[in-house]
């Protein structure tokens, strides 16, 4: 009997991020980052988003988890501020390469996650400063080795479909597609796939209910399974960035480590 052709492993590697422990600033970290990378490699996750700027000093060494990528806000379509804000960034990216584990620009090196701070939507002026503000910040993630994403959010200039299709239709920028954040604003994690799949090279990967409540995989309205076949369809190669954003007070440690763990172990369910 002939042997069936084996599948090639699909290259993806599974991160978490500070969000999923409320961690949102560096004062008053509700936990160590020794506790939360020591907690994150026992639940398996094989990497980690940046978080604030500053929280995981203590364990970016060789020995620490690897760095999928790292938030950075910039006032994109506003004057002020953009230059204070991509002067910041700087700092960002230089972190960012230092620790970098892979080669330069590859699919694994940490993305520079470029996004709004909370805003309004932009008018007409808006966006073509953004389409120009979009170049140098690119241009100087690209200066210090790395490839930037671009993040949509609820509740800033780039938010909803009609958003996303207009920054990428008038920008050279990658996308993160986020698919909690995009079921917040009423979007469709498989549409915006189908339609920006060779713009996606980075991935937070969100369970959420319509009203915008971020929740474990399987409570909420994504299509997981479906998601993610047809993201490695498109040979998508890189992190997968799981969040679970909770509260910055009252956390439950014993219930973030449980979410944890049943996302990872959902994810090994479907072969990663």
């Amino acid at each position: 009997m002939t042997k069936p052709p084996e599948v090639p492993a699909w290259r993806v590697k599974v991160a978490t991020a500070p969000v999923n422990f409320g961690i949102y600033a560096v004062r008053d970290p509700f936990i160590s980052a020794a506790e939360y990378a020591r907690i994150s490699a026992d639940c398996g996750y094989e990497g980690t988003d940046l978080g604030p700027y500053g929280y995981l000093d203590e364990v970016l060494t060789p020995s620490g988890p690897p760095l999928a990528g790292g938030w950075h806000d910039l006032r994109f379509g506003q004057e002020r501020g953009f230059a204070e804000d991509l002067a910041a960034l700087d700092g960002t990216a230089r972190l960012l390469h230092a620790n970098n584990r892979f080669p330069d620009m590859s699919s694994f090196a940490p993305k520079p996650t470029l996004a709004c701070p909370p805003s309004e939507p932009l008018d007409a002026a808006g966006w073509g400063l953004l389409v120009r503000q979009a170049y140098r910040a690119a241009s100087r993630c690209r200066e210090h080795g790395l490839e930037p994403v671009f993040h949509h959010h609820m509740d800033t200039s780039i938010e909803t479909p009609d958003d996303i299709d207009r920054l990428l239709e008038l920008t050279e920028l990658e996308l993160c597609l986020d698919t909690g954040h995009l079921i917040a604003a009423g979007g469709d994690p498989l549409a915006t796939l189908r339609r920006w799949g060779h713009r996606v090279r980075h991935v937070h990967l969100k369970d959420a209910l319509p009203d915008g409540t971020f929740c474990r995989f399987g409570a909420g309205s994504l299509d997981l399974e479906a998601f993610l076949d047809a993201l490695r369809a498109l040979d998508y190669e890189g992190w997968l960035v799981v969040e679970q954003d909770v509260p910055d007070s009252g956390q439950d440690l014993r219930q973030i480590i449980a979410d944890l763990r049943h996302n990872r172990e959902v994810l090994a369910g479907l072969g990663l």
